[in-house]
């Protein structure tokens, strides 16, 4: 699953990026992929400058592999998601791309 966000304000225009991808076909490139083709769409055919996207900050297999499209870390969402249980929280990774830092 993948789907974009646009924030439309000229002063503020970017876009986001959420992916999910089957525990069952990780490591097969195939989030790495998405992401690019989305993130190209994005700056292409939809003229964005900025994209963003949101990891779990402990989710270092998703932060490599936006790393390797070009992504760079932000800033830490403190608190930000609510855990699996329902019972805590836990912090995201704030992250974004320029149009020129698409690899």
């Amino acid at each position: 699953m993948v789907q974009y966000g646009e924030e439309d304000d000229p002063d503020y225009r970017h876009a986001s990026i959420d992916i999910y991808v089957d525990p069952a076909v990780h490591g097969r490139g195939i989030g790495k992929d998405a992401v690019r083709t989305l993130a190209r769409h994005l700056v292409d055919d939809r003229a964005h400058h900025r994209i963003v996207i949101d990891p779990a900050a402990d989710n270092v297999a998703a932060i490599r592999c936006y790393e390797a499209v070009g992504f760079r870390p932000v800033g830490v969402l403190r608190r930000y998601e609510r855990d699996p249980d329902g019972r805590g929280w836990h912090d995201g990774l704030l992250m974004d791309l320029l149009s020129t830092e698409l690899k």
